[in-house]
């Protein structure tokens, strides 16, 4: 299992690159959030496979996920969709991609799988051997659980 700083960096600067680009927002990281448990939420899966594997799963609550509709689309919706959970699916793949890249970079050879994308109430399985990244910006919070090993 992968706990090191250095490998998990990619992801949150990717995040932070995405969320600016596209929603014109900062992001900053949180200690813990129990909230993302408690309410319906978008669970999109992506799965690594390389010199790193597993899964990074992007958990956005259903206001957070409303919010981000709402400043990309400039629709308003109340409920989760497939149109909502489709867009969601879209940023994680370009936050995983762009995380991938740096991945690269660090001489990490890794590709991503596509999106499996889940609307429910519950959170990714606690085990002990991931990680999560709770994060906020002015939509909403939401955490990417991180799950990977390396291969080499």
């Amino acid at each position: 299992m992968i706990k090191d700083k250095l490998k998990l960096t990619p992801f949150y600067d990717a995040t932070k690159d995405v969320f600016k680009s596209m929603l014109d927002l900062d992001i900053s990281k949180l200690e813990n959030n129990e909230k993302l448990n408690s309410e319906e939420n978008v669970k999109v899966e992506i799965a690594l496979i390389g010199d790193l594997s597993g899964t990074v799963i992007y958990n956005f609550p259903k206001s957070t996920t409303l919010n981000i509709v709402k400043t990309l689309s400039g629709m308003e919706f109340n409920d989760l969709d497939d149109f909502s959970s489709s867009m969601l699916g879209e940023m994680a793949n370009i936050i995983s991609g762009n995380a991938v890249t740096s991945l690269s970079e660090m001489n990490y050879k890794c590709d991503i799988k596509p999106p499996k994308i889940t609307i429910g109430n519950s959170n990714a399985d606690k085990d002990g051997s991931s990680v999560d990244m709770f994060l906020h910006s002015n939509v909403g919070e939401m955490c990417e659980h991180i799950c990977l090993s390396q291969n080499i």
